[in-house]
């Protein structure tokens, strides 16, 4: 799983959490008709209240009381995207910097208030949004909106905390990429794939950005985007309405909204033109085995075409049966990785085919049974069991990923800000399966092409791995 954990030290995919039952046995492939698999299970519905402040603050609520906790997340529309070139790695900064001290509260104090609760807390970072959340009883959820408040607009960013959390952003970036084996593979291949977009850095930033940065550069990135008309509050699980709103109403309505205006225009963020020609780079590292890494450029997440390719990629690498996995790794024998999956962001991104190979095999030996793989989803249209079962396992994440307050808040989110659509939460998952053999074709046909690849073959140095 070497890549499985680079890939997700680069950015937080998004996933469904392994929550919960296990629906494999009851959506087994092939034991019902088309279409009908979805009806043999209840499937989880959210009443969604919105809520719009006058400052720009949109709160979405969804009351479940099956358990007395509550989950709050803010998710603040700002991601490594809206760094510049020179400025990297400020929105994960931020990350860490939320928890070090407001005019109210000294540095690590918000989290020893949330665990005094009984509660949990983190906070992640992606390309285009930073999510602060929080699960605690119910009755605390008054604490957890005033905590969300106060750090919205009252951070104190000082000299020395800053200079602590930069380096512990630095020595973030060494244990999960410098010091990994393949761990800045990924980074070479989006620096190859994008020229203009800022998706060709990544969220962890860059060790000259961070060195070069000083704390009125960051506190300007606070009073940019960590402001009200920038986020969105979400808050699922045991709690009234009414009495939420007026909490809301009470810690965040007071609040200053920013500059704004946060469009994509205003956030001047260039479009990546279309790639017209297969790109190769070639790397020499301190690895055992070699390997290679294709990435497909593909569309944003929410589009039309998303839904079939990321049924493809489930077809195409979901667990040891699926068809590159078993036949780089089973059939051939000449791999000891091979999976691929799509990085479903705002803006378009990369469909990725990541492979370590068995030692005495080459990368164009795998690359052209990769091909092969692909060229049979385009000529051949996919076998309604084998669709079937990456439906059911689409619908089992959407259960999962509902069977809890924390992941249904996370889901909640999402919607809204990355597919612009709260009302997503239940709805999409009819988009999935609408999904037909065609559609697999033809998304294929279109992004699966030579001269929209960019491939990065690495080759152990002399001696590394002995």
């Amino acid at each position: 799983m070497v890549f499985a954990i680079v890939i997700q030290n680069v950015r937080n995919l998004r996933i469904s959490r392994p929550l919960g039952i296990c629906l494999a046995l009851i959506l087994s492939p092939g034991t019902l008709p088309e279409r009908q698999f979805a009806a043999s299970v209840k499937l989880p519905h959210s009443s969604v209240h919105q809520l719009a402040l006058s400052n720009g603050l949109s709160a979405l609520l969804v009351e479940n009381h099956d358990a007395p906790v509550v989950s709050v997340e803010v998710w603040y529309h700002v991601g490594s995207k809206d760094e510049v070139p020179g400025r990297t790695g400020f929105a994960h900064l931020f990350e860490h910097l939320m928890y070090q001290g407001t005019k109210n509260l000294g540095p690590e104090e918000y989290s020893d208030y949330i665990i005094r609760y009984g509660g949990l807390d983190n906070a992640y970072t992606t390309e285009d949004m930073t999510v602060f959340w929080e699960t605690v009883p119910g009755s605390v959820l008054p604490v957890a909106l005033w905590l969300e408040a106060d750090r919205m607009r009252n951070l104190q960013i000082t000299d020395k905390v800053f200079k602590n959390e930069r380096e512990v952003v630095k020595e973030e970036r060494r244990e999960r990429f410098d010091n990994q084996p393949y761990g800045t593979v990924v980074e070479t291949l989006y620096e190859h794939a994008y020229t203009v977009h800022p998706y060709r850095h990544m969220t962890i930033g860059s060790m000259e950005d961070l060195d070069r940065a000083s704390v009125a550069d960051v506190q300007a990135f606070y009073d940019k985007y960590y402001v009200p008309n920038n986020a969105v509050l979400v808050i699922v699980g045991d709690f009234d309405t009414a009495a939420a709103e007026s909490l809301i109403e009470r810690d965040f309505g007071r609040l200053p909204n920013g500059p704004g205006p946060f469009g994509r225009a205003a956030r001047n963020i260039p479009t990546e033109p279309q790639q017209r020609m297969k790109s190769v780079a070639r790397v020499d590292k301190d690895v055992a085995l070699p390997a290679f890494v294709e990435g497909y450029h593909m569309p944003a997440d929410g589009t039309p075409d998303a839904y079939p390719l990321r049924l493809a990629a489930k077809i195409l690498s979901q667990g040891e049966s699926s068809r590159i996995y078993r036949r780089l790794v089973y059939e051939k024998q000449m791999a000891v990785q091979a999976e691929s999956e799509g990085n479903f962001t705002e803006d378009p991104n990369l469909f990725f085919v990541m492979v370590v190979l068995n030692p005495g095999y080459t990368q164009s030996q795998g690359e052209a049974e990769v091909a092969a793989e692909l060229e049979r989803l385009k000529t051949e249209p996919v076998p309604q069991q084998e669709l079937e079962k990456a439906r059911n396992q689409v619908l089992r994440d959407f259960i999962i990923s509902r069977q809890s307050d924390q992941s249904r808040a996370e889901e909640l989110g999402y919607a809204a800000v990355v597919l612009k659509n709260p009302n997503l939460l239940d709805a999409e998952l009819d988009r999935f399966l609408a999904v037909t053999p065609q559609d697999i074709q033809r998304v294929a046909n279109k992004y699966f092409v030579p001269e929209n690849v960019t491939i990065v073959e690495v080759s152990p140095k002399t001696g590394a791995g002995k």
